[in-house]
């Protein structure tokens, strides 16, 4: 049947309570999911990337500046356009135009659950369920600020248009999705998912034209009053797919885009959230949309083969990749309101009774405010514990004392500081922090941008690095392939514990956080002994004090608010990031203060 049909509301209540229900339930999830802002590791990065493409006046860098392992090498940005966006909202407006950003494609996919759950009549139950389970998964990848938002985003509204067009044929919103593919291809990479989909819709109309009997009652009557068979909407959908295959080659790479893609994603990926699900404990949030899944279709009467088929696809994905948890999530939101509001009646029919008519309105009230109010409560604490560090709701934080997602602030300070320039070598997630603070005086290995740039034999060279022990000697080949020169890394990593036995390099700064090992070079020798770490000094000699006062600071939270490799911006956005940078300094000074009379003050 079709999810359009429209059945009384589980607690059968006025238009007007539930208007102030569902109205009440959509904001506070929304301002759930929007409450708090964090750094992601790569943000550094994509910021900076899109700064120098405003400052170079092209759309994106097609040689590698960066790295010193691969100097000049091809880079296939599939998120340019993000990042493009990106440079020019922080050099405008700073953090709060990132934020502005996240929360806009964040509310588009709240604005295509809430279409959804309208066409579906679905009961107040069902979208307290959808709305607050969903929205506690999707805050576990939207509180970061990262191009993959806008695959969420696209995704939602892809999905809301294919499903509708599967109820009421023929209807002209179909044509949008050619160029909202075309976008989508130079936003981000996740648009492979939004050509998935459309594939997935196009068999299922394929299929359905064979056997028009599949149309539910609503669909033929459409399809009859506009004189179309299901073959020939079938062909309709087939071009359009083809239509939208086409717009993504509209992109700076035209196919090396699509050719990178797939190179990308077959091989295997060692990052966490390219892992399968089973890989590793997880936050029990990531199991909500599978929970709502099985929790919704045994039970309705309204279950849909074909939205079985885009559960199941999607649902594959997710296991396969945690990444994919947020479409699984995006997916339970717009196919399943109809169907769980069937199950719940089914379900919990003795309690649905109870809680209808007029004279349980405030029972319903207190039960919706009291699940709203625990919601908010959660989100009140988090945000409350960031304002005490000095970061407001619409600032982006970023974690100062831990390894990855943590950035190391103190440590980048000193080598600002110490004037120190070369080739360096640290973790995966601190490369692009790294970038921001130190570059064009210090070059890098290996960084986030990872197979868009980089070759499956450096990577392999840069995890046995991360790993190394000192028992093999391929697992230094980042140190004697290379001419790395300096090496910031975790504290705690086994690569760290090497170095400090690994003769030729002195250990110059550590703190509970990280550790800064140097060759020791005629070059360095200064800084070396400025550090009290000389070549005939203990290198064994006790650690630096750590002076951060919080764990939070607000992003770029280092020593320069812009990147010394871009120039400040003119006119009124420059005062604006004057503005920021003196105010970003005085939280800073208290903060952050490494002090060592023999370096130079931060220049900025």
């Amino acid at each position: 049947m079709s999810t359009i049909e429209t059945t009384p509301d589980t607690w059968q209540m006025s238009a007007r309570e539930r208007t102030l229900l569902v109205g009440a339930i959509w904001i506070v999830c929304l301002v759930f999911a929007c409450g708090q802002t964090i750094a992601d590791p790569d943000l550094w990065g994509h910021t900076l990337y899109g700064m120098r493409a405003h400052q170079n006046h092209v759309l994106a860098e097609y040689a590698d500046p960066f790295s010193y392992t691969v100097p000049g090498a091809v880079w296939i940005n599939h998120e340019w356009l993000t990042e493009y966006i990106f440079g020019w909202l922080w050099l405008h407006w700073g953090s709060i135009g990132l934020w502005f950003w996240r929360n806009a494609l964040v509310a588009i996919v709240f604005a295509c659950a809430a279409l959804a759950m309208h066409r579906a009549r679905a009961s107040v139950a069902a979208i307290i369920t959808l709305l607050v389970l969903n929205t506690e998964c999707l805050s576990e990848f939207v509180v970061f600020v990262r191009p993959q938002l806008a695959t969420f985003a696209l995704f939602a509204v892809t999905l809301l248009v294919l499903r509708r067009h599967w109820d009421t044929p023929g209807t002209r919103v179909l044509w949008i999705l050619p160029p909202l593919t075309g976008l989508w291809a130079n936003l981000h990479g996740g648009f492979l998912s939004g050509l998935g989909l459309q594939a997935v819709f196009f068999a299922a109309w394929f299929i359905r034209s064979l056997r028009p009997s599949n149309l539910s009652e609503a669909a033929a009557e459409i399809c009859e009053a506009q004189r179309r068979s299901p073959r020939r909407e079938a062909m309709r959908i087939v071009f359009l797919t083809g239509a939208s295959l086409a717009a993504t080659l509209i992109n700076p790479y035209g196919f090396h885009l699509h050719r990178m893609l797939i190179e990308h994603l077959v091989p295997y990926q060692p990052i966490r959230e390219w892992q399968p699900l089973w890989a590793a404990p997880q936050a029990a949030t990531f199991y909500v949309p599978f929970l709502l899944t099985a929790l919704a279709l045994p039970w309705s009467r309204r279950r849909n083969w074909l939205d079985l088929l885009v559960l199941t696809v999607v649902g594959y994905e997710a296991v396969s990749h945690i990444r994919h948890v947020a479409l699984l999530s995006i997916t339970t939101l717009i196919l399943l309101p109809g169907p769980l509001s069937d199950s719940f009646r089914v379900l919990f029919k003795h309690l649905s009774q109870q809680m209808a008519g007029d004279h349980r309105r405030w029972h319903r009230a207190i039960a919706v405010s009291a699940v709203l109010l625990s919601l908010l409560s959660l989100q009140i604490i988090a945000v409350d514990s960031r304002r005490g560090q000095g970061i407001q709701p619409w600032q982006i934080a970023a974690e100062v004392s831990r390894d990855v997602a943590g950035v190391p602030m103190n440590a980048v300070t000193f080598l600002d500081r110490s004037g120190v320039e070369g080739n360096l070598v640290t973790t995966y997630g601190w490369s692009q922090y790294v970038l921001w603070h130190l570059y064009p005086r210090v070059h890098i290995a290996f960084d986030g941008r990872y197979r868009t740039v980089y070759p499956m034999s450096l990577e392999r060279d840069f995890l046995l690095f991360e790993m190394a022990d000192g028992t093999n000697a391929a697992s230094t080949a980042i140190l004697d392939k290379y001419p790395t020169d300096i090496a910031l890394l975790p504290r705690d990593r086994r690569a760290a514990e090497d170095l400090r036995h690994r003769p030729g390099w002195v250990q110059i700064y550590a703190d509970t956080q990280a550790v800064v090992f140097i060759r020791d070079l005629p070059r360095y020798q200064s800084v070396i002994n400025s550090s009290g770490r000389g070549a005939t000094s203990d290198r064994k000699s006790t650690d630096l004090k750590e002076t951060a006062r919080y764990k939070w600071q607000r992003f770029p939270a280092g020593p320069h608010q812009t990147p010394a490799s871009v120039q400040s911006p003119k006119g009124q956005s420059a005062r604006k990031v004057r503005q920021g940078q003196a105010s970003h300094d005085q939280n800073s000074a208290t903060i952050s203060s490494i002090t060592n009379p023999r370096v130079p003050e931060v220049r900025n």
